[in-house]
C-alpha cells in the first residue's frame, strides 16, 4: 500500500463503486493504527463522506497511504537500531521503543486522531464496557476540553497506566485471569489514546504506547 495503484480497484473507474469501497476496506485491514472501524470513521472525518464521493474516496486513501508511510519510515529507523544494538550485545529492546508489529497511533496526525478516536470508543462503549471508570472519566474529560487534561489529571492517568501494566501483565500467560486482563488491556486502549490527544506533538514518533 505504498502508492493508489497498489489498490487496483481505485484506478479503473469501469469499476462497481462498491468494489472500490471494498478495496479501501482491504487498505484498512492492513492499516488500521486507531482500530479498523475507527481508522474508516476518521478516513470519513478528514476527507469527507466517501461512500458516495470519488473525490472523497481518493482523499481517503492518499490520507492512510500518507499516514503507513510515515509509518514504514519510522519502523525502518527503529529496524536499523535494533540491528545496531544486537550488534553489541543488547538483545532486548527497551518498553520505550517502537512497536514493531503494528503501529499504535495515527501517523502525521496523532492527536486530531486520539481525540476522534477517544470520542468513537466513549460512544461505542461496548469497545471499553470494562474500562476502569476512572480512565473512561477522564477520557470524558479530555474529549470535552478538546484533548487537554489539567497537571493532577495528567499524574492520575500515569499512575493508572502503571498500575493496568502491571495488572494486565499479571493476570495474563499462562494463569489467564480473564476478567482482571480485559479491565486492564481496554483500561490500557483507552488511556494510550488519551495520551496521544493530549500530547504537544506526533506522540507515535520513536516510541511505543502500550
Amino acid at each position: 500500500m505504498r502508492a493508489a495503484n497498489t489498490c487496483p480497484c481505485f484506478n479503473h473507474r469501469s469499476l462497481p463503486y462498491g468494489r472500490r469501497i471494498n478495496a479501501l476496506a482491504g487498505c484498512v485491514e492492513r492499516y488500521r493504527p486507531i482500530g479498523y472501524l475507527a481508522t474508516f470513521g476518521y478516513l470519513e472525518r478528514v476527507a469527507r463522506p466517501f461512500r458516495r464521493d470519488e473525490t472523497a474516496l481518493l482523499r481517503a486513501l492518499d490520507a492512510l497511504i500518507s499516514s503507513r508511510d510515515l509509518w514504514l519510515v519510522e519502523l525502518s529507523a527503529y529496524l536499523e537500531r535494533r540491528r545496531e544494538a544486537k550488534r553489541v550485545g543488547k538483545r532486548r529492546p527497551r518498553e520505550t521503543q517502537l512497536n514493531s508489529n503494528s503501529p499504535v497511533c495515527w501517523y502525521g496526525d496523532s492527536r486530531r486522531a486520539a481525540i476522534f478516536t477517544v470520542g468513537f470508543l466513549l460512544r461505542n462503549q461496548g469497545r471499553v464496557a470494562k474500562a476502569d471508570t476512572d480512565v473512561v472519566r477522564l477520557a470524558s474529560t479530555c474529549l470535552e476540553a478538546g484533548g487537554n487534561l489539567a497537571s493532577a489529571e495528567h499524574e492520575q492517568l500515569s499512575g493508572l497506566r502503571r498500575h493496568f501494566e502491571h495488572l494486565r501483565e499479571v493476570s495474563g500467560w499462562p494463569d489467564v485471569d480473564w476478567p482482571n486482563w480485559q479491565k486492564a488491556n481496554q483500561s490500557l486502549v483507552l488511556s494510550r489514546h488519551i495520551m496521544c490527544a493530549i500530547a504537544s506533538d506526533d506522540a507515535c514518533s520513536g516510541h511505543v504506547m502500550k
